[in-house]
């Protein structure tokens, strides 16, 4: 009846009108797929091949009803069903990608050439700025997210592991910190053990997952996934995917940069392949500045930046190596190499920030857990503070630690006490040698006192303080404090800059001061020669 009408009219634009309706009419009946629903975009499909077209079609059906003509459609298209069915993923699979918002950013690089030095200190000032850390974690974090663009350079890549004894002590912040500087963050506050190798294989992220000690400890799959990616070469899990009438075996890779951040400790063998970042809540006159709102907008600029250095050095970083000081833990030096590569990469006086960095993170224990590196520096300076002569032997020395009470020295290794083979080794990174020296008559094994005393002032200062009530910016920092690797407190009770040595008998509210008339609890008996 339609036709005829058009036909009557006798205009010729009516013809060709009536024509074009006909065949669009036409064309939806024949897209109609076999249980009678028809194909959402099907006019996308007129310039594509046939096959095509009928693939897409295919694709477009709910599992059920695909199962329900698969057989019939495989037949019709002369082809096994098993071939379908991978076909028809594939293109399921191209649709997902185009209709999906992108979930991490895929930024460009920065256009030009990077300087590394300049780079890695403005992340450490930023971090130092906003999160309160001790010496050498702002240069072991900001490498570590510069590392973050570098990922396809490493044969292992530890974890940074951040953990606080309780809450309010700066594990979000810090976590957001370091958003705004690695590459292609993902940031989540607790994700099942499917979704880190899927998120993973889709996006190839930097992965920072806060709140882990609420979910991930006691999870025995998620723990061995997250484990896995430690080294490039195990960085993977095998799981089953459906397949038509049944499963076929995929791989799915876990290598990524990844932040764990939670309250308390997780598994020992997470922390075994983990750089701890330990934080602890400010005291009073502590106040690192604020993020602001737009943080992770503007911090773009440093992402690109970071993008183009890695580009640049990937070759190099490749084929390099760095000698990392022994500390007596052989997977802690695994974890440290890249840190001390991108060091040496970048040059200027970064080899000395990260060896620096590596003395405080530095830990030898008899378990795992207990940590010496800077109690050790602490306890041999409180000895040779009252050491009369040039040099000490090795012997006096380790007598002299392990006399100390609250201290490990006694118990050192499987319960029996520190021996100087031991000593030699914890002082190894402090570039400090025993050597044959005298004293009196009586010559052995030891060590010049000035030379470990020099050795270790870098790690026992603290930074100047500044007063509570500054409110003008440092020039061109724009913040309200600037840290210096984070040590840098406020004084609520002085405006002066006070370099002291601290005194770690006597508790202070912001301000470390030496306090006259106050002796040492510990006392060193006078050595017999």
């Amino acid at each position: 009846m339609y036709m005829r009408r058009m036909i009557d009219g006798g205009d010729p634009w009516i013809w060709i009108e009536a024509i074009a309706r006909l065949n669009s009419e036409i064309d939806k009946m024949a897209l109609f797929n076999a249980v009678g629903k028809p194909v959402p975009g099907a006019n996308q499909l007129d310039d594509e091949p046939q096959n095509q077209q009928a693939i897409s079609r295919l694709a477009a059906l709910t599992p059920i009803e695909y199962d329900q003509c698969r057989v019939a459609e495989a037949k019709a298209l002369n082809v096994r069903p098993g071939t379908l069915d991978k076909e028809v993923a594939k293109t399921r699979a191209s649709i997902q990608e185009a209709n999906t918002v992108d979930v991490v950013e895929n930024l460009e690089p920065w256009p030009e050439a990077v300087n590394g030095d300049l780079l890695a200190s403005e992340m450490a000032q930023t971090i130092s700025r906003h999160v309160l850390l001790k010496p050498g974690q702002a240069t072991a974090l900001a490498l570590w997210a510069l590392g973050s663009c570098c990922m396809d350079g490493w044969r292992i890549y530890p974890k940074m592991m951040i953990t606080s004894p309780e809450k309010r002590c700066g594990k979000s912040t810090l976590l957001e910190t370091l958003e705004g500087m690695v590459y292609r963050p993902l940031l989540a506050s607790n994700i099942t053990p499917s979704a880190i190798f899927r998120c993973i294989e889709a996006w190839h992220p930097s992965l920072l997952i806060d709140e882990a000690d609420t979910f991930a400890k006691d999870n025995d799959e998620l723990n061995g996934i997250v484990n896995s990616g430690h080294s490039k070469r195990t960085a993977s899990v095998i799981r089953t995917e459906k397949a038509g009438d049944g499963f076929e075996p995929r791989k799915f890779s876990t290598w990524c940069a990844q932040i764990i951040a939670g309250i308390g400790s997780q598994r020992g063998t997470l922390l075994d392949r983990s750089i701890r970042t330990e934080l602890t809540r400010a005291l009073p006159g502590q106040k690192p500045a604020k993020l602001p709102g737009d943080y992770f907008e503007t911090m773009a600029t440093t992402r690109r930046k970071c993008q183009r250095w890695a580009r640049d050095n990937l070759g190099e970083l490749r084929h390099a190596t760095a000698e990392v000081p022994a500390c007596g833990n052989d997977r802690m030096e695994d974890n440290w190499q890249p840190l001390f590569v991108l060091a040496n990469l970048i040059g200027g006086d970064w080899p000395d920030k990260v060896l620096a960095a590596y003395i405080w993170f530095s830990e030898s224990t008899t378990d795992g857990d207990e940590p010496a590196g800077h109690m050790l520096i602490e306890d041999i300076s409180e000895i040779l503070d009252s050491w009369p002569h040039r040099h000490i032997f090795s012997r006096v020395l380790v007598d002299r630690l392990i006399g100390l009470e609250d201290r490990p020295w006694c118990e050192w290794r499987r319960g029996k006490p520190l021996t100087q083979n031991s000593l030699s080794k914890l002082l190894k990174p402090y570039r400090l040698i025993s050597n044959t020296c005298r004293i009196g008559h009586e010559m052995a094994k030891g060590y010049d006192v000035e030379k470990m005393k020099s050795a270790f002032a870098p790690y026992l200062s603290i930074t100047p303080v500044q007063s509570v009530t500054t409110s003008q910016p440092a020039p061109g920092k724009g913040s309200d404090v600037t840290f210096r690797e984070n040590v840098t407190v406020q004084s609520v009770t002085s405006a002066q800059s006070v370099t002291k040595k601290p005194n770690k008998d006597v508790v202070c509210d912001g301000v470390t001061v030496e306090t006259p008339g106050i002796e040492n609890t510990r006392q060193t008996g006078a050595l017999e020669l």
